[in-house]
């Protein structure tokens, strides 16, 4: 096509027809620019067809790490729910008469209540995006606002964790250490190897203490209010399985 621009621009030019070869060079710029735009559009269209391959791809891998994140988290929030529960449970008992204590599973209860775990989902997909900067591959606002939601998130529920840990750690765990006994209270878990206590303390007693009471009511704080953090990931999990649903 050029060529043939070419030649007829040979020709007008020796026939000192300006007018009309300028009509021609600019047809042949034209078309020139024309072509260039088209191939433009061509790679834009090619590389949004494998942006959207790749993002389809992406999405799909959020959807089976979420999936498997969804099946761990309710498992943790059952369990701690149970875990609040178990502490309602002492409380309820406490400062009852030693005599109704006694047939009541009160080493059980005082072990469940302070059985507590992380939930640490993975995160290889959401850490990938960001890492390496192709969250722009995902098209939908909401879904990148989901995933910074989530890492938000994790850091609160890390912190929740945390102050759960703390409380449990440096204060009802030493003072079931110095008031009760340990070993009859881990004889409900992994300690069960090592039998019971031979000193015949009976953890009954603890129920007719105001320091244990109140143990017991910043262990349901704790509980509680990590349980809150959970549940708010749950929701982010769910909605975020909707909008990367194949």
């Amino acid at each position: 096509m050029i060529s043939f621009f070419r030649k007829i621009r040979q020709k007008l030019l020796s026939q000192d027809r300006i007018t009309r070869y300028l009509t021609y060079a600019v047809g042949e710029i034209f078309l020139v620019v024309l072509g260039i735009l088209i191939a433009l559009q061509i790679n834009t269209w090619n590389d949004q067809r494998i942006n959207r391959i790749k993002e389809r791809a992406t999405l799909n891998d959020l959807h089976l790490e979420f999936q498997k994140n969804k099946q761990k988290l309710d498992s943790t929030i059952t369990y701690h729910k149970a875990i609040l529960e178990a502490i309602q449970e002492v409380m309820s008992l406490m400062n009852e008469p030693e005599s109704s204590l006694t047939n009541q599973p009160v080493d059980s209860l005082i072990y469940l209540s302070i059985d507590y775990f992380d939930y640490n989902p993975s995160q290889s997909v959401i850490s990938e995006l960001i890492s390496s900067g192709k969250m722009n591959l995902i098209s939908s606002d909401s879904l990148r606002i989901l995933i910074f939601d989530w890492v938000s998130e994790i850091d609160e529920k890390t912190e929740g964790y945390d102050t759960m840990d703390e409380i449990s750690q440096t204060q009802t765990l030493p003072y079931l250490t110095k008031k009760g006994s340990m070993k009859n209270i881990d004889y409900n878990g992994l300690g069960r190897v090592n039998g019971r206590s031979k000193f015949g303390f009976q953890n009954h007693r603890l129920f007719q203490d105001l320091e244990f009471e109140n143990h017991m009511d910043n262990q349901f704080w704790a509980v509680s209010n990590y349980l809150l953090k959970l549940e708010r990931l749950k929701e982010i999990v769910e909605a975020t399985l909707e909008r990367t649903k194949p």
